[in-house]
């Protein structure tokens, strides 16, 4: 893969100034030149008027990229590789479903709560319970998520075409706002519902498909080893994982605060995607 155009680099990126992406690329250029510049462009939707607009206001063409979650927008391959958004475009997707899907690590989260438990004077949240009781809980939050999360891949599988209207992925919030309900019945109603409110008249968007789809994802995530990190870290998205994480265990150390710490800290040798992002930008 190669950036196209020349002068000052721009690297474009989901959210706002501080965000975990932003943070995630300001790790990745440690060591790089201070004529790249990262440039956060709010949400993913308008990501590409974003750049349009901004590489507008510039006389000469300058070499940029884009990266951002892949969210459900595409099926990760068996190959850890960085997921081109459409050819001939230097817009890049994670191989994993989000930035928080490359933090979520027992050792590290173990980590973190140690050196707090030592340092921090307000600590909360007593001693570790170790890395592999960190790791169960971890595991045990994937398995509340199979039948959403197998929801949300089936109704992602339904657009048609790129440039056909969206169609939302949960009834939700976005990922981050977990139903109440995680039961099967309930999450494949909610998908019914949606299915029957989307304004697209493409043959492909109709129940039969989404039901099919499911049954798919369902008998997928459901195979013998998948409920064990790191499969379902790269299929189900973070967000809903630091949710479901919470819902099981409350009193335990706080997501979010844990992924604010563990960014500055990743370790882009153990993923092969952001390497080869790394040596793009």
């Amino acid at each position: 893969m190669s950036v196209v155009g020349g002068g000052t680099k721009l690297i474009f990126c989901e959210g706002q100034p501080g965000s975990l992406d932003n943070r995630l690329l300001n790790r990745l250029l440690l060591g790089q030149p201070p004529s790249t510049l990262i440039v956060p462009s709010g949400g993913k939707r308008g990501l590409l008027a974003f750049i349009q607009g901004r590489l507008s206001s510039y006389a000469a063409r300058p070499a940029h990229l884009a990266f951002r979650d892949r969210d459900y927008d595409r099926v990760p391959s068996e190959d850890e590789a960085l997921i081109r958004l459409r050819p001939n475009t230097p817009v890049f997707l994670s191989y994993r479903a989000a930035v928080e899907n490359y933090l979520l690590d027992a050792s590290l989260v173990h980590d973190y709560w140690d050196t707090n438990r030592s340092e921090a004077p307000s600590w909360q949240y007593g001693d570790s319970p170790g890395a592999d009781q960190i790791a169960e809980w971890m595991d045990d939050a994937a398995r509340t998520l199979v039948h959403y999360q197998a929801v949300r891949w089936s109704l992602a599988g339904l657009k048609p075409a790129e440039r056909w209207p969206e169609l939302e992925t949960t009834w939700t919030k976005g990922s981050g706002f977990l139903p109440e309900s995680l039961d099967e019945g309930d999450c494949l109603a909610e998908a019914k519902k949606l299915v029957s409110e989307y304004t697209g008249s493409a043959s492909e968007v109709r129940e039969a498909k989404l039901v099919e789809n499911y049954q798919q994802f369902a008998e997928q995530f459901a195979a013998p080893g998948f409920l064990r990190a790191p499969q379902y870290l790269i299929w189900f998205h973070g967000k809903d994982l630091c949710k479901a994480m919470h819902r099981l265990r409350p009193t335990w150390v706080s997501l979010y605060h844990y992924c604010s710490w563990a960014v500055d800290r990743l370790e882009r040798e153990r993923y092969a995607d952001l390497r080869e992002l790394a040596t793009m930008i």
